[in-house]
């Protein structure tokens, strides 16, 4: 079993609109009782950076293979762990909603697959809420069958052997920074497991057109639940600033139909060890949300963001 977590202490590096954190996290979180602070959407005010893709290597450049080797069995322990799990069922009882089953359909339209884009997992090696994160893209890809094309994933975090262990699951490595500017030229999934709004923003800024929001679909972090939050601040300091951060976000939001990822009800937790396994998906998966964008083709984009 692992150690418990560290406090979670944010590095002062920064690189775009990512923010690189410590490898050790935050303690255990309970799924009852409010959300801490630092558990709530994360909203960073933008910098002034080049919005070009930037070339990428992993943080250590080694495969070690004794650690991909036991890296990967964790990865595959976490996929068996999610798919037995109350959670899955109740995210595959919410994905085979007509609403979302629709939806995808709307997006793919005429064609036949999906790109199916992952930013942010963070690092697979040192969090269990990062593994349970790309276990579901595993699972997702699974359910959805030939409608995914492939699975590009990238995070600024991680190591040689998380990217090699990623490989080895059946995805590809993103070999550039793309700053979540990725255009949807095709359909394209985009999950974006707790994310800040920076990199959300970033994603529909380069996609601020209606015939490419249609095409692509977000499972991230709620919109609604970062309105909310803004609508909470307001008037306090920063939050001019919070606004600028989220503005297409906000923007948009009338123009997004937004379903929670899982059938919400009764959860049955017998016992410690189900209790606390609970938590853990609570912790990779609160407040995430399916996005489908509606926009007319004529509508004016530049008056949506001011």
């Amino acid at each position: 079993m692992d150690a418990a977590p560290a406090t979670k202490r944010p590095n002062p590096n920064t690189v775009g609109d990512w923010t690189v954190v410590s490898r050790r996290r935050g303690g255990k979180q309970r799924r009852k009782g409010p959300i801490p602070d630092n558990a709530r959407p994360q909203i960073k005010t933008p910098s002034l950076t080049p919005t070009a893709p930037l070339l990428w290597t992993p943080i250590d450049s080694i495969i070690e293979p004794a650690r991909e080797s036991k890296l990967l069995q964790r990865m595959q322990s976490a996929v068996r762990r999610l798919e037995g799990s109350q959670f899955y069922q109740r995210f595959l009882s919410r994905l085979r909603d007509a609403q979302i089953r629709d939806g995808l359909a709307r997006v793919l339209g005429s064609g036949r697959e999906f790109q199916m884009v992952v930013y942010g997992v963070g690092s697979i090696e040192s969090y269990d809420p990062p593994r349970l994160q790309l276990a579901l893209a595993v699972l997702l890809r699974r359910e959805l069958g030939p409608a995914v094309a492939s699975v590009e994933v990238f995070d600024p975090v991680l190591s040689a052997t998380e990217c090699a262990v990623v490989r080895a699951l059946g995805c590809t490595v993103v070999p550039v920074d793309e700053r979540g500017r990725r255009e949807a030229t095709v359909p394209t999934l985009f999950y974006m497991p707790h994310c800040e709004a920076a990199l959300y923003d970033a994603l529909l800024e380069a996609n601020w057109r209606p015939s490419m929001l249609n095409r692509m679909v977000v499972l991230g972090n709620s919109f609604a639940a970062y309105e909310k939050y803004l609508e909470e601040v307001a008037w306090s300091n920063g939050s001019v600033a919070l606004e600028v951060a989220s503005k297409h976000i906000l923007g948009v939001r009338r123009y997004v139909r937004e379903l929670e990822m899982e059938e919400k009800g009764d959860v049955e937790v017998s016992g410690e060890a189900k209790e606390e396994e609970e938590d853990g998906f609570f912790k990779a998966f609160h407040d995430t949300s399916w996005h489908f964008f509606e926009l007319a083709d004529d509508i004016q984009m530049n008056s949506l963001n001011k």
